[in-house]
């Protein structure tokens, strides 16, 4: 046997690593990459130990910087734990300090509410609510093992918040919402801070609003992909499953599911179209186009997986049209009718006019329909939801979030 360079044999397995050498490294990459810049954060992604929240996951996998799905329904993952980049990124926008009280809505595995308890210490409260009894009763099993069992995990719906631990100075939601519900805002103290990841109809963007005078101001965007809300305030975008395998998302993804397999069905038209660039993606949607997301067949022998697409589905004259644009060729793939070869068209040429910045530069307020202007402000597109309008302006690179 050649001995290894380490002085052990070579037919001597190497040992697994600690999982606190794990745990360290992780931060360490988060820090490096400059993901996390907050002390106060960063000391509590090294303190919690993230792999007693993910038990029966290998310890490589419990440290890495991903997301790990826990629950499904359907074939369609209803939980997980977050991946840490985005985990740290919204910790930092919620800004939280000792002593504060936090609600938190979608329990998962538990962990962001053990960091949210490292972050507001022993003189503040953090209380986690999740839909599904079984996923609280995971949590709180994971809590224990970690120490944190003065986190409040308690079985309900998050739209209604929970009035008993009411006001909090901050609320930060886990799962993906379409809309801002009355009761957060209600149970927000005032010049409170709620972070959440808000659907904008074409991307997902995780936004932290301060209360104030009788709405919401932005204060920062991140963009975020998350499971879905459950409950009384789920949204209409929906994951319907399509003929071979394929999984068609999109708003009220139902009403279109037909039309699109029908297109899905025929001979595309091919043409080289540079994939739209991150700007282009959001900005579609905010002009009111249906942007869709198409994920492949599973094949589970494949070594490497299949990206999903991205598109337009849009009905003109011509009838139902669908644009599909390559992961990463400069492809596009064209069905049916010309109107959404159209819509995309139009919009890369007014982005070129506007010089939109990335979503982290955009801008938001939101305020209750009802008490909204009759316009939006010069430049922004309105959202309006059940609930709350959204306006949302793209800004310039060089220009701030701050509201």
């Amino acid at each position: 046997m050649r001995p290894a360079g380490d002085g052990r044999s070579q037919d001597t397995p190497a040992q697994p690593e600690e999982p606190a050498v794990l745990r360290q490294r992780m931060v360490d990459l988060l820090v490096a990459a400059g993901t996390v810049t907050d002390a106060e954060v960063e000391r509590a992604l090294r303190t919690v130990p993230r792999h007693l929240f993910l038990p029966g996951i290998a310890l490589d996998q419990a440290y890495a910087d991903i997301a790990v799905a826990t629950h499904w329904e359907g074939g369609i993952a209803v939980s997980s734990a977050s991946q840490p980049a985005i985990v740290a990124i919204m910790l930092q926008q919620l800004r939280v300090e000792p002593g504060m009280r936090v609600l938190e809505v979608g329990a998962g595995t538990g962990y962001n509410a053990a960091l949210l308890a490292e972050l507001v210490g022993a003189g503040g409260s953090v209380i986690s609510l999740d839909i599904d009894p079984v996923i609280v009763a995971e949590a709180v099993e994971h809590l224990t093992a970690a120490g944190y069992s003065r986190v409040g995990a308690i079985a309900a719906d998050g739209a209604a918040g929970w009035r008993d631990g009411a006001p909090y100075d901050r609320i930060i939601l886990t799962v993906g919402a379409a809309d801002v519900a009355p009761a957060w805002v209600e149970q927000l103290a005032a010049d409170g801070v709620l972070v959440l990841p808000l659907w904008l109809g074409s991307v997902e963007a995780s936004v932290a609003f301060r209360k104030q005078d009788g709405g919401l101001l932005g204060l920062s965007l991140a963009p975020c992909g998350f499971m879905r809300l459950r409950g009384a305030e789920a949204g209409d975008e929906r994951w319907v499953a399509l003929p071979n395998g394929r999984k068609l998302f999109t708003d009220r993804a139902a009403d279109i599911a037909e039309p699109v397999a029908r297109l899905l069905a025929t001979r595309p038209r091919r043409r080289f179209w540079a994939f739209p660039g991150v700007q282009l993606v959001p900005y579609i949607g905010l002009l009111g186009h249906r942007l869709v997301t198409l994920s492949p067949p599973e094949q589970p022998f494949r070594k490497r997986r299949a990206l999903p697409r991205w598109g337009i589905y849009a009905e003109g004259a011509d009838g139902p049209s669908l644009v599909l644009f390559a992961p990463r060729l400069p492809l596009a793939l064209a069905y049916g009718g010309v109107a959404a070869e159209v819509a995309v068209e139009a919009a890369r040429e007014t982005l070129k006019d506007q010089r939109t910045g990335a979503i982290e530069n955009w801008r938001i307020a939101a305020r209750p329909r009802g008490t909204a202007t009759a316009a939006p402000p010069l430049g922004a597109h309105r959202l309006v939801r059940r609930h709350f309008v959204f306006d949302i302006w793209p800004t310039q690179a060089s220009d701030t979030n701050e509201c």
